[in-house]
């Protein structure tokens, strides 16, 4: 229990009699009395205020699964279970690492019996595992004089943050928004370059003399040629490198968890267009590894094997990932590979191990491009200070844009962009190769 303002103030009337008792001692007495009278009311105060706990009913209610580095919703209902009339302060304590968006306490004026809702939202920094803390009350008294604390039932609870599984909902309500059907989420009919024979038709000038079916062109009297439809089975591996590099934050989110929100993205768009989606997580030697599978099941199996994966502060051994996956997986695949290019050092290693992975496979190398350097590059140095970061953010892009360059000159597919644009801008490569039947 404690004393409010007006107590103190009530409290601190009760001395002018006293000072007056210079002039009349009799006035001590009521001062006296008058802080008995009061010590009174505080009693029946207390005795009428109930205890939180007795009082209050309150349940806070979450997804069971919250999204990294993205707006989360938290509910919070409180009920009233008395007769009378409650004036409070309900405080949450939600993850101490979380971004809270909004106050985690509110004021509420309860009728008897009455419920209220209240909402605010929290910015989870990283994936794993948290804990709400306890939801604490504050009744005031009805005569305002104290006020009851306590803690409520069922406030502590765990919490599981996941990628950004919102963002996948929100490509679906997009999708359907659009009706962009033709971006190959749907099981369309892609007629190209792939192998499964689709159907017939006049040969042109424009065609190769390889789609010619002679067997037909005999039977006809003219010239002839196949169609082919683009294979709808095909296989992507996801090779996430999750080494020291991958710890650098860009906007207080690792890089880590930007590739990973980006390839659940990605696994649920290559299940939805009814190819099979793998992984292999590694940093100095091969982590996880999950075959290709098609389905909605391997979509949960992503989430959960890449839910509680964290950088490690050790250098990526590219060699050893990249033949892991040669002695697991030798067919021809789309090999999305998200690693990092801020060191020259291991971009030039890199440069040299993913040739020979380039020679079995379709690759893409998937980086996430930090919009303060480009900033910092473009920024006119107005100390002296800025003249050294801006020729460091200089150096630093120009190294990044050579070994981007020497990728795609390998014949490597390359994404190169800022966190926000990254998980669009790769599945929109994806389903350009899928369209072109290039792997």
């Amino acid at each position: 229990m404690v004393f409010t303002s007006r107590f103190l103030v009530l409290l601190s009337l009760g001395g002018l009699p006293l000072l007056a008792a210079y002039f009349a001692p009799p006035l001590a007495n009521l001062t006296a009395l008058w802080n008995l009278l009061l010590a009174a009311l505080a009693v029946i105060d207390f005795l009428r205020c109930p205890r939180p706990v007795d009082a209050l009913e309150a349940m806070r209610t979450t997804d069971d699964a919250l999204s990294v580095a993205t707006e989360n919703d938290v509910s919070i209902s409180l009920r009233n279970r008395t007769n009378q009339k409650l004036k409070l302060t309900l405080r949450d304590e939600p993850p101490p690492e979380f971004t809270l968006t909004g106050t985690r306490q509110k004021d509420f004026l309860l009728a008897p019996r009455a419920e209220e809702k209240w909402e605010y939202q929290l910015t989870p920094p990283a994936r794993g595992d948290f804990r709400f803390g306890d939801l604490y009350a504050r009744i005031t008294g009805p005569l305002g004089l104290i006020v009851r604390l306590g803690k409520l039932d069922g406030g502590s609870a765990p919490v599981a943050v996941f990628p950004n599984i919102k963002q996948i909902g929100e490509y679906e309500l997009n999708l359907r928004r659009t009706q962009r059907a033709r971006m190959g989420v749907r099981r369309l009919r892609l007629t190209g370059g792939g192998r499964e024979f689709s159907s017939l038709r006049d040969y042109t000038p424009d065609d190769e003399f390889r789609v010619i079916d002679w067997k037909a062109t005999a039977r006809r009297g003219k010239t002839t040629a196949r169609t082919f439809e683009a294979e709808r089975a095909q296989d992507v591996l996801l090779l996430i490198d999750q080494g020291r590099l991958m710890r650098q934050e860009i906007g207080h989110v690792q890089k880590l968890d930007t590739v990973i929100n980006a390839a659940m993205l990605l696994g649920h768009v290559v299940t939805n267009a009814d190819d099979r989606i793998g992984l292999l997580l590694f940093d100095d030697e091969a982590r996880t590894w999950l075959p290709p599978r098609k389905g909605k099941s391997q979509t949960t199996h992503l989430l959960h094997a890449l839910y509680a994966v964290h950088a490690e502060p050790v250098e990526s051994d590219y060699r050893t990932a990249f033949r892991h996956l040669a002695a697991r997986w030798r067919k021809r695949s789309l090999i999305v590979l998200f690693t990092d290019l801020a060191d020259p050092e291991t971009s030039a290693v890199l440069l040299t191990e993913i040739a020979h992975l380039n020679r079995a496979h379709l690759v893409c190398c998937v980086t996430v491009r930090d919009p303060l350097l480009s900033e910092q590059a473009r920024k006119f140095p107005e100390k002296a200070e800025h003249v050294f970061e801006k020729a460091v953010a200089t150096e630093t892009l120009a190294e990044r844009k050579k070994t981007l360059a020497l990728l795609e000159r390998q014949g490597i597919l390359v994404v190169d962009a800022e966190p926000k644009q990254l998980s669009a801008e790769l599945v929109a490569r994806y389903l350009a190769v899928k369209q072109q039947s290039l792997i």
